[in-house]
């Protein structure tokens, strides 16, 4: 096993310095892609209060975090807690992607935090396959928030929400792309694979109301993230 220059580590699951190389690592440890772009697995977080570690073959490494069952926390962030700290090797306006699994619409929720900033409920699409998405506020899909971040060091934590949601592994990039990975027909988070089919969300609908009182009367549209999706024209 090869491991990286001390120069090249500033911290757990930090970001590589400009100028590393990548080079073969253990399971579960970072590995730098392009300058200043690094991916770090899950389960290297400090996990505290809660966040467990599970195991499945289509996860890097086989592995990814879950949070505690029973405690959902949809207000305010839970108790447990997932950190990561690392280096930025240079200012930058950062994006930041989980590649995740949610089970269903309601079990698709995890609180997130930059630098103490802010808590921010990050709602990630349903499905039965693992697919990234960016760091967002709430339902804002296709929206990645942008982090402003000097050379240094940074610390991103994520708090439980609900229970079910599994991440994988994170992606840190200057250049906000999207990294690879994604192997579906579909387009998350505006359709997803279930059941082999791609199902549209409410939204790709041109659906502005979620409910059965809400949609009382109106004609009914197939969405995967909505009881009972319609459209009702605004005022």
């Amino acid at each position: 096993m090869k491991r990286w220059p001390a120069a090249c580590i500033a911290a757990l699951g930090g970001l590589a310095a400009s100028g590393c190389d990548a080079e073969i690592t253990s399971v579960g440890a970072f590995t730098p892609v392009v300058s200043g772009a690094s991916y770090v697995e899950a389960e290297l977080g400090e996990l505290t209060e809660g966040f467990t570690v599970g195991e499945d073959s289509r996860a890097s490494g086989g592995r990814f975090i879950v949070p505690p069952g029973g405690m959902s926390s949809g207000e305010a962030p839970g108790l447990a807690r997932a950190r990561y700290r690392f280096e930025a090797p240079s200012g930058a306006e950062y994006v930041i992607w989980g590649r995740i699994h949610a089970p269903n619409a309601i079990n698709n929720r995890l609180w997130f935090q930059v630098d103490g900033g802010p808590w921010t409920l990050w709602r990630i699409s349903a499905g039965e396959i693992w697919f990234w998405d960016d760091l967002h506020d709430d339902t804002r899909y296709g929206e990645p928030l942008r982090f402003s971040l000097a050379a240094g060091a940074h610390e991103l934590v994520l708090a439980n929400a609900v229970d079910g949601v599994g991440l994988d592994r994170l992606y840190f990039t200057p250049e906000g792309d999207e990294p690879p990975g994604n192997d579906t027909p579909c387009d998350p988070p505006h359709s997803i694979e279930i059941g082999g089919e791609c199902l549209p969300s409410c939204g790709a609908l041109k659906g502005t109301e979620c409910g059965p009182v809400a949609c009382a009367g109106r004609e009914a549209l197939d969405a995967y993230d909505c009881s009972v999706c319609c459209h009702v024209e605004g005022p």
